[in-house]
């Protein structure tokens, strides 16, 4: 079943239809738009009731985008962001859903990764809420409506609204959690909690606006006001020193298959460094080939789908060209690069002059 832009939306089951304002917005590239918001002009009737906490929700603003593949003037819907106020001034919920549909769009167009269609028809419902500890939570919910088969929904959480006053923790919180509901999971962690997957959720997705908007290709109005230099301090800080560590060390197995803080930063880095030197599709091939959801698996899976092109490139990261990086070599060959020891399917190279190609026999 495909929600269209053009159906009058009901904010849930039983509910009469709203009067909506539709908003576009612009592709950052100057194509067409991709991208639509539609806002309740009046309050929801009845109230939508949160599967969790059963909380009411007056407003609401649904996100739709255009899937590769499919018509150009078809924009599906993929996010329902309920709200229990309307601050004409500063109101938040449109900065949440406009920033989800930046990323969401990213991930459609260069990962290929969309949400899972078998919960709820991939809509993700995003609950804006002022009671809770401050923070966020993303969980397969089930709704039950009154007199029909009970539902999963893929529903996210964001709590003590009133608390998120800084640009770049509340650009931080919604990736955070949006990597939980669009993110391949790998776990099983004590500690800081038992999915990796919002954590790296927040670091790619954060390293990805703060270079769009370095580019001039993306506004601090779709990163919840979050300006470039906030961006930049905060990858700088969180993100590049992960990268430089698996760079130099490459898969560190032993710390792989632990459980705490350190061992989940360790998987982190690992796959933000995958995701800076390999092509994008490649890289989520790697997180989807994990399968086993055990961080210890990763190095596998990155071997594996690195080995699936005939010639693979590598981009070196920002500051670590012409240094010692380790690589996914596999079976194949390199070209572009010296070898200067090898590890197991993992080869550490220094790149010589153009680019470093991997070349791989035929399947």
């Amino acid at each position: 079943m495909i929600v269209t832009l053009a159906a009058l939306f009901l904010g849930q089951v039983g509910s009469v239809p709203q009067e909506v304002s539709v908003t576009r917005l612009t592709d950052n590239y100057g194509g067409p738009s991709r991208l639509a918001m539609t806002s309740d002009k009046s309050p929801l009737d009845p109230p939508k009731v949160s599967p969790r906490h059963s909380w009411m929700f007056d407003w609401m603003i649904a996100g739709y985008g255009n899937v590769p593949g499919t018509l150009d003037t078809q924009q599906d819907l993929r996010f329902r962001v309920y709200s229990q106020d309307r601050d004409e001034k500063n109101d938040l919920t449109p900065r949440v859903a406009s920033m989800l549909l930046r990323l969401w769009d990213y991930s459609v167009r260069t990962w290929r990764l969309d949400h899972v269609q078998n919960i709820n028809r991939g809509i993700v419902d995003v609950y804006l809420c002022y009671g809770g500890k401050a923070g966020g939570e993303q969980m397969i919910d089930e709704e039950a409506p009154p007199g029909k088969k009970p539902f999963k929904v893929n529903t996210i959480y964001i709590y003590d609204l009133p608390s998120l006053t800084q640009p770049v923790e509340m650009a931080r919180e919604v990736a955070h959690e949006y990597g939980h509901a669009i993110l391949p999971a790998v776990g099983g962690y004590n500690e800081p909690e038992a999915w990796a997957n919002g954590y790296l959720g927040e670091k790619l997705f954060m390293r990805w606006m703060r270079d769009e908007m370095a580019a001039g290709h993306y506004g601090f109005l779709d990163s919840m006001l979050a300006p470039l230099e906030g961006l930049d301090a905060w990858v700088n800080a969180n993100v590049d020193p992960l990268v430089e560590r698996a760079a130099r060390n490459g898969p560190e197995l032993t710390l792989l298959a632990g459980q705490d803080a350190e061992a989940m930063n360790n998987y982190i880095g690992l796959a933000l460094y995958m995701s800076a030197i390999l092509p994008p599709r490649a890289f989520m091939r790697s997180m989807l080939l994990t399968g086993t959801m055990r961080a210890k698996d990763y190095p596998e899976a990155i071997v594996l789908a690195a080995a699936e092109s005939p010639k693979l490139t590598i981009t070196p990261p920002k500051g670590l060209d012409g240094k010692p990086i380790w690589i996914p070599l596999g079976k194949g060959k390199v070209s572009g690069a010296r070898v200067l020891k090898k590890h197991g399917d993992w080869a550490q190279i220094q790149r010589t002059a153009g680019p470093v190609l991997i070349l791989n026999p035929a399947l």
